[in-house]
């Protein structure tokens, strides 16, 4: 891919590099983790081969010039990034083109964890809430954005996630609204592919709502708040293919003792399995009370070659938290809104990524856990850092970063990436990739931007009511829009067939 001249609006503001290096400390255990941060100042006008615009200056802060919202489906450029954003959804009460129903006040995608695109970026779902029910999900086109088709009859689509693989680029895995079957979807054809009957009904359909599969869309994890077990949808080596029905024993969760004097709260947050299917990654939730760690703990499991479950053993000296400290049967660094990639700077281990959730850990808010052995890595200086609000590692064909959806709260005011989406490297360095601010008043669930990356990360997703940094044509606080942040060079911007020919190639 060739390396075009990117345009910057702060050109003339050109500072020169300089490193540091920066020794963070967690307070909790007195332990001392020192992380390589490149911290320094880059000139503005510095390129990522393949994008547009975006800023690898991670020392800046920035104001939220005023910015119209955008009319429905017309590109404008942000003032400060360069990157073209475009309305995908409509106005509400406006007509779905060309006869598919009525937008809603509340149409954008899901949520940072479930990638919109299809493996190939050529399909695009959203949801279409109080607006006509029989439009939602919508499947737009992935590259015009023009909506094509309303869901199938014949399709459950409860709980549903995009076949990771190009392979299969009009799949749908999906878990029924009763929780009892677990199939594949063609949904441009309106044909189920594959069937399982699972041993219980599932809870919230695949990984309570916050899950995805394994990267190469073989294996899934499904639960309820006591069990889970793991599905492997596409046999190979010596297990025989596909009708064979390859399904691993229920594993029942012992007690947790996530609240002190009650072993047995452990309420079910959310549930994945990594990447590489090796682990599984179970967060808990709440429950409406307090924890010692905010109730962000993870405990991972590893997952057998008969598919059998058990905790997987950390490293004793692993950065853990609080009461967890000690406890290295499976618990890991507490991390807030996390997800799960393969690491290319550590031979494609499987970690976990999220914002730092550990009461008094001055670590850098955007934290890396190793799977393997619990290990930390801060990934972002703290220094004036932004609050951390939710993040995606769903650029599985951009392996590296983590997308991560900067808080704009009052507190976050004059920090860096207060407002943005930034992309940050996972090889430790501080480097980041700064796309664009989001505008909104994120006052609600619902209006908070959830930013998702297209699986090749030149593409980025997001939520908002447009109600800031929009000077005299603002959005409501009600109506929450979609909105596509494309950083791709007009060069790369090649029509969708050709890029999945290339992909296969």
């Amino acid at each position: 891919m060739s390396t075009s001249t990117a345009r910057f609006r702060h050109q003339a503001n050109r500072r020169t590099r300089r490193g540091r290096r920066l020794t963070v400390r967690t307070v909790i255990t007195g332990i001392t983790l020192a992380t390589a941060l490149a911290c320094a100042e880059r000139p503005h006008a510095q390129g990522v081969p393949g994008f547009l615009g975006t800023i690898t200056d991670s020392q800046a802060v920035f104001s939220v010039p005023s910015l119209p919202r955008p009319a429905y489906l017309t590109p404008v450029t942000d003032p400060t990034f360069g990157t073209r954003i475009t309305r995908i959804t409509g106005d509400a009460g406006s007509i779905i083109s060309p006869t598919l129903g009525l937008w809603g006040n509340d149409a954008r995608q899901v949520y940072s964890k479930q990638q919109p695109w299809n493996s190939t970026g050529t399909l695009l779902s959203v949801e279409n809430r109080a607006g006509d029910a029989s439009a939602s999900p919508l499947i737009l086109d992935g590259e015009t954005y023009q909506p094509k088709y309303t869901p199938c009859s014949a399709f459950d689509n409860y709980e549903y996630r995009w076949h990771p693989s190009p392979d299969y680029p009009n799949v749908q895995i999906a878990v029924s609204r009763a929780g009892t079957e677990l199939m594949w979807f063609d949904v441009a054809n309106c044909r189920k592919l594959r069937t399982w009957t699972l041993p219980f009904p599932a809870n919230y359909g695949i990984g309570s709502g916050e899950g995805n599969v394994s990267d190469d869309g073989r294996y899934a994890v499904i639960s309820d708040g006591t069990r889970m077990v793991v599905v492997d949808m596409d046999p190979r080596g010596n297990a025989p293919a596909y009708p064979f029905k390859r399904i691993g024993p229920v594993y029942t969760f012992a007690p947790c003792s996530l609240q002190t004097g009650d072993a047995m709260f452990c309420p079910n947050g959310n549930i994945s399995i990594s990447p590489s299917g090796r682990y599984i990654d179970l967060k808990f939730g709440s429950g409406g009370v307090s924890c010692d760690t905010l109730c962000d703990m993870h405990r991972i499991f590893e997952v057998d070659s008969l598919l059998a479950i058990r905790p997987h053993r950390m490293a004793d000296n692993s950065l853990r938290c609080g009461s967890f400290a000690s406890r290295p049967d499976g618990w890991v660094f507490p991390l807030k809104h996390a997800d799960m990639a393969l690491d290319p700077f550590d031979n494609n281990e499987d970690v976990l990524l999220g914002g730092r959730a550990c009461p008094g850990s001055s670590l850098g808010r955007v934290v890396k856990v190793r799977l393997r052995d619990g290990k930390v890595t801060a990934l972002t200086d703290p220094s004036n850092e932004a609050s951390y609000s939710h993040g995606s590692a769903r650029n599985t064909q951009r392996p590296g970063w983590f997308y991560v959806t900067y808080a704009k709260a009052s507190g976050s005011a004059g920090r860096r990436f207060s407002g943005e989406i930034v992309a940050v490297k996972l090889d430790g360095s501080g480097t980041v990739q700064r796309f664009g601010h989001y505008r909104s008043t994120a006052g609600s669930y619902r209006a908070q931007a959830h930013a998702v990356p297209s699986p090749d990360g030149r593409r980025i997703l997001f939520a908002s009511d447009w109600a800031e940094g929009c000077g005299s044509d603002c959005g409501s606080p009600t109506v929450f829009s979609g909105y596509v942040i494309d950083a791709r060079t007009g060069r790369d911007s090649i029509p969708p067939d050709t890029v999945q020919d290339l992909r296969k190639k």
